[in-house]
C-alpha cells in the first residue's frame, strides 16, 4: 500500500514538476541565445544595435531570475501538496487509507526528495545547455576546444595521478555528507514547519508555517555558529578545521532530521484532530 501511496503522491505533483522543467529549459535557451548574441557582437566591431544589446541583457537577466525562481517554486509545490493532502479536507481521506502514520509521512518525504533531486538535475542541465549555446557565439571556440581536448585531458589526468595523494579525499567526502544531510534536514524542517503551523493556527496556517520555519532556521544557524566557534578552538590547520566542521555539521543535521521527523510523527499521530 505504501508503494501505491507513493505512486499517488508522484502523480499529484508530476504535472507541475514537468511545467517547471519546461520553464527551466526555456530559460536556458533564452539565456544561451542572448549571451551567444552578445558574445558574437562583442567580437565584431560595430556589430548589432544598442537597442538589441540592451534587450538581450534584459532577456538574459529574466532567464537568470526564471532559473532561480524555478527551484523555489518546486519547494512551494511540494510543501503545498503536503499541506493540502494532510491538513485540509483531503487529509480526512488520506488518513483513512490502510497505512500507518510513518508510511503516510514518508510517502510525502520520499516523493519530495525525488522531485527535488530531479529538479536540481534539470536546473544543472539547463545551466550546461545555457553555456553550450552561449559559447557558440565565440568565433572558433568549439573548434579550438576540439583540437586541444586530447592534450588538455592528458595534462588533467596526469595532474590527478601525480597529486592524488595530496587531494583531501576525506574532507571532500565529509563535505558531501554534510551537504546531503543538510538537504535532508531542510526538507524535514519544512515539513515540520507546515505541520506545526497547521496545528497551532486556526487561520493563516501558511503564514504560521513560514514563521515556524524562520524560527527553526534561526535556531539551526545559532547551533551552526557554535559549531564553527568550537571547531576553531579544537582544530589545528585549515584542512583539519574544515574536516571537523563538516563532520560535526553532518552529525548535527542527522540528529535534527531524526528529531524533527519524530516530533512531526508525534504531532500528526497524537495532536491532529480529524474528527
Amino acid at each position: 500500500m505504501f508503494a501505491k501511496l507513493l505512486k499517488h503522491e508522484w502523480r499529484s505533483t508530476r504535472e507541475m514538476l514537468g511545467i517547471l522543467c519546461l520553464i527551466s529549459l526555456g530559460a536556458s535557451l533564452l539565456g544561451g541565445l542572448t549571451m551567444c548574441y552578445l558574445f558574437y557582437v562583442s567580437s565584431h566591431d560595430g556589430g548589432g544595435s544598442e537597442a538589441l544589446k540592451i534587450l538581450s541583457v534584459l532577456f538574459m537577466i529574466a532567464a537568470m531570475i526564471a532559473l532561480a525562481v524555478v527551484g523555489v517554486a518546486a519547494v512551494v509545490v511540494y510543501m503545498g501538496r503536503f499541506y493540502k493532502s494532510r491538513f485540509t479536507d483531503e487529509g480526512y481521506l488520506t488518513f483513512t487509507l490502510p497505512v500507518n502514520t510513518h508510511q503516510n509521512l514518508l510517502a510525502s518525504l520520499v516523493n519530495t526528495a525525488i522531485g527535488m533531486v530531479l529538479m536540481t538535475l534539470v536546473i544543472c542541465l539547463s545551466g550546461c545547455l545555457w553555456m553550450v549555446i552561449a559559447f557558440a557565439g565565440v568565433e572558433g571556440f568549439y573548434q579550438t576546444v576540439w583540437e586541444h581536448f586530447p592534450e588538455l585531458w592528458e595534462k588533467f589526468w596526469s595532474l590527478v595521478q601525480t597529486h592524488a595523494g595530496e587531494i583531501p579525499w576525506g574532507v571532500m567526502a565529509r563535505g558531501m555528507l554534510s551537504a546531503l544531510t543538510g538537504a535532508i534536514n531542510s526538507l524535514v524542517m519544512l515539513m515540520l514547519a507546515v505541520t506545526v503551523g497547521s496545528l497551532i493556527a486556526k487561520k493563516h496556517k501558511i503564514l504560521a508555517a513560514v514563521g515556524v520555519f524562520y524560527g527553526i532556521h534561526v535556531l539551526i544557524s545559532i547551533a551552526t555558529a557554535f559549531l564553527m566557534s568550537a571547531n576553531d578552538v579544537l582544530s589545528d590547520g585549515a584542512l583539519a578545521a574544515m574536516s571537523g566542521f563538516f563532520g560535526r555539521t553532518a552529525l548535527l543535521m542527522t540528529a535534527l532530521s531524526l528529531g524533527g521527523y519524530f516530533l512531526m510523527y508525534w504531532l500528526v499521530d497524537r495532536k491532529l484532530n480529524l474528527n
